[in-house]
């Protein structure tokens, strides 16, 4: 029996597919709570991630025959991550422009709230500081940016959890 190849492609759409999902629902829980924009939505997001490319890495792995390049590794983190941030900035876009549109005010009063609590923008700046952050609060700009976002997010996460989950190939030192 001839063994197939194994696709990196596909196994980073459907890890990737997961880890959207995964995204979407931790969003969807913060969001049904009344907790969408609290900093520790943002915190169960980054373990989600950080998770998920694990698991991808490891599966990718265990397929390849439990050997594994760093390149590799990071190659299934990043394509993961990326089609996971098309998943999920594809829900944001439905989230902000379709499902609660008043969300997008919503984020404004946050950063505003953010700004002022940090106290280094003076007045006069506080207003223009604002008009600058709103421009990227439009559902097709944070769709856009969700997705080189996310695949700079995997690329960080995966530089560093490629370390870890690669595996060298023995080698044989008989003489």
């Amino acid at each position: 029996m001839e063994e197939k190849p194994v696709s990196l492609w596909k196994s980073s759409l459907t890890y990737g597919l997961y880890l959207g999902i995964a995204m979407i629902l931790v969003s969807v829980i913060y969001y049904a709570t009344g907790n969408t924009f609290a900093k520790s939505a943002q915190w169960v997001s980054y373990g989600v991630m950080i998770a998920g490319v694990i698991i991808a890495q490891l599966s990718y792995r265990k397929v390849l025959g439990e050997v594994m390049t760093y390149g590799q590794a990071l190659g299934i983190g990043v394509l993961t991550m990326v089609f996971a941030s098309i998943i999920s900035g594809f829900y944001t876009y439905l989230l902000y422009a379709i499902i609660d549109p008043s969300l997008q005010e919503q984020l404004r009063l946050s950063i505003e709230e953010q700004i002022v609590r940090q106290g280094n923008v003076p007045e006069e700046q506080l207003d223009m500081a604002i008009n600058v952050a709103t421009r990227f609060q439009k559902p097709a700009i944070m769709f856009v940016m969700a997705i080189f976002g996310g695949a700079l997010i995997g690329l960080v996460i995966s530089l560093i959890t490629s370390i870890f989950t690669q595996k060298k190939p023995q080698e044989d030192f008989s003489e």
